[in-house]
């Protein structure tokens, strides 16, 4: 048989995200109306750009996160689908991250705009360190949105019989959590925006379980394992293009 049901309990796997990414936004918007909080906590991160280490980890972080949890995701698929996952539960999932990556860093951009709000460079000009400028603008944080959309459900989703593989989620777990700080660090967003980036991913989360198991259902496992290899391919290279920029 070619295809293979996702198995998930509607009433906790669908509902859950939702909550999550209410209490997100509900902080999100606690750090971004109480007068201060979050020019405070980026005003506290002005001495990172007077350390030269740290400055460059935060920066290498930033850029190279993304794309080596892409390579991490990569291989897995590459070892762990195919003839080993006869069932089809493991390209199941991983076509979960997939859609989910994409669709959060979409409805993350797509927010931006509805939302309108300017960069703490803009806002906070002259009371921290960054200067540099940035092409979009700042509620929510893209490169939350994006890491914690491969992050939530890599770490969530029972994938099987994949050696280590608390090893991998712990690895990128720890990646998603660095990348998101380091938007703080090198005040490139408020806090709020990495919040409402974590929230973004959540709220998306159960969308990309429903489009994975139609996906599935028409598709079947090898077609399904085609497309999450050719939309890792895809990230993998729009990630290194913004990492260049």
């Amino acid at each position: 048989m070619d295809t293979y049901k996702i198995s998930i309990n509607p009433n906790r796997s669908y509902l859950l995200p939702f909550v999550f990414a209410g209490v997100f936004f509900v902080l999100a918007f606690i750090y971004w109306s109480v007068p201060g909080l979050d020019k405070s906590i980026l005003t506290a991160h002005n001495q990172i750009f007077h350390n030269s280490m740290l400055l460059g980890f935060f920066t290498f972080i930033t850029d190279a996160g993304i794309p080596f949890s892409i390579i991490i995701c990569s291989v897995l698929v590459y070892f762990h689908t195919g003839e080993k996952d006869e069932k089809g539960e493991n390209i199941n999932y991983f076509l979960i991250v997939v859609f989910s990556l994409f669709i959060a860093g979409i409805m993350g951009d797509v927010l931006k705009l509805i939302v309108g709000r300017e960069r703490p460079v803009v806002e906070l000009a002259g009371a921290i360190e960054s200067i540099k400028t940035h092409r979009t603008l700042s509620f929510p944080s893209g490169h939350t949105a994006k890491i914690m959309g491969l992050v939530i459900p890599f770490v969530t989703l029972p994938f099987i019989k994949i050696k280590y593989l608390n090893v991998y989620k712990g690895i990128i777990l720890l990646t998603g959590v660095i990348v998101a700080y380091s938007r703080i660090a090198l005040q490139a967003h408020f806090l709020s925006d990495v919040m409402g980036g974590v929230a973004v991913a959540f709220l998306f989360f159960s969308v990309s379980v429903l489009l994975a198991e139609k996906y599935s259902k028409k598709y079947g496992i090898r077609k399904s394992r085609n497309f999450v290899i050719i939309l890792l391919c895809l990230a993998f290279f729009l990630a290194f293009l913004e990492m260049s920029l």
